[in-house]
């Protein structure tokens, strides 16, 4: 079976929203490109979310974007997270 993957850019609208938040210059970020993986001559196909990750030297959070989805998720709990509660999380990293 061949499979195709096709690689994402990562929209600039979310990484305008996150560098809004104050404090958020001190931690590491990193920005991961999504991927659609399309399985050829069926109709199967899927969806590999953007990842961002944001960590210091005691945590780490994984946050999830999926293409044309403007909500951002936590990715243990699957929770829809919005900026002004993921600005608190990052205040008492």
């Amino acid at each position: 079976m061949k499979i195709t993957i096709e690689p994402l850019e990562f929209p600039l609208c979310v990484k305008e929203k996150l560098m809004k938040i104050p404090k958020i210059s001190k931690l590491h970020i990193e920005f991961v490109n999504g991927k659609n993986i399309h399985f050829d001559k069926t109709n199967l196909s899927i969806n590999e979310p953007h990842k961002i990750i944001i960590s210091n030297e005691e945590s780490c959070i994984i946050i999830l974007s999926y293409p044309n989805d403007n909500n951002l998720y936590l990715k243990d709990s699957l929770e829809i997270i919005i900026i002004s509660k993921l600005s608190e999380i990052i205040l008492n990293m």
